[in-house]
């Protein structure tokens, strides 16, 4: 009788040690293009994501999104049906907000969209002549001005830092793709012959600002599975990063060093589950 007692509490012992020490698997998980597919949810988007919190797994949004603020972004989320707290949700604008602040930046000019600028009106002495202390490129296309341009370019030559909340040639809203921001960044470092500073993916700074809002250190990497429909930036730069990657959608673009593909909510789920 006494040894069957001391099995049993030893069984137990060791299942309570199994549990404690089993590793915390989180996500990080891009949005347009995986969970957001052209102007809407995607097919059982919402239902993944409530399946998400109702496991406990922990999980953050980046996205590389430069042409409204994160309260609009978060509010469009919120409404089509997805359980989010604001914190759950990084932009580039963030990120790139974020950095300046870090670095000591105190005035800018800035080339972007007036939504996304709300995100940094408040923090930074705004200057559409130099001298200043960095241009800050974002979404350029809708607020376009050919004199700004020349200001900018002006400032860069004269010192200032060229600074790119994101760099990527094409966008894909999982339906159709786009020119994106890399067109301005890449004319502007052909016209003043300096090198921008990348924030947004796929460089280190943004899936660092997903590690921290997860409570993650870079030791942790491989606990954090990064999701995206994106191989060759989005899922490159969090395979440079050290994260596990999981490409969604369409296999017929594969690449070796992809670590899970998965086709489907269903699928995606039972990888993150399995960890």
């Amino acid at each position: 009788m006494v040894k069957t007692k001391v099995k049993y509490l030893f069984k137990v012992e060791v299942i309570i040690k199994k549990i404690k020490y089993k590793k915390e698997i989180c996500a990080i998980l891009d949005i347009d293009g995986v969970l957001w597919i052209g102007n809407s949810p995607g097919e059982g988007a919402v239902k993944f994501l409530d399946s998400l919190h109702s496991d406990d797994i922990p999980f953050c949004l980046l996205s590389n999104t430069c042409n409204v603020s994160k309260d609009k972004r978060f509010k469009e989320l919120r409404d089509a049906g997805f359980k989010l707290e604001s914190e759950q949700l990084i932009t580039a604008v963030e990120v790139t907000k974020d950095w300046l602040l870090e670095t000591g930046v105190k005035t800018i000019m800035y080339l972007g969209t007036q939504d996304a600028f709300k995100d940094l009106q408040t923090s930074f002495v705004v200057k559409n002549t130099k001298p200043v202390d960095a241009v800050v490129i974002g979404d350029f296309f809708t607020n376009y001005e050919r004199s700004l341009l020349n200001n900018a370019t002006k400032a860069v030559i004269a010192g200032a830092t060229l600074v790119a909340m994101h760099r990527n040639p094409r966008w894909f809203d999982g339906i159709e793709w786009y020119v994106d921001n890399g067109f301005w960044v890449a004319g502007l470092e052909y016209v003043t012959g300096k090198k921008a500073i990348v924030l947004g993916k796929p460089y280190q700074n943004a899936y660092q600002a997903a590690m921290n809002r997860l409570g993650k250190s870079k030791s942790c990497s491989k606990d954090v599975i990064f999701i995206s429909d994106d191989i060759m930036f989005d899922l490159k730069g969090a395979k440079d990063f050290d994260l596990r990657t999981v490409h969604f959608g369409s296999t017929e673009t594969s690449q070796p060093w992809v670590d899970y593909y998965a086709k489907d909510y269903d699928s995606l789920l039972s990888l993150i589950r399995n960890g």
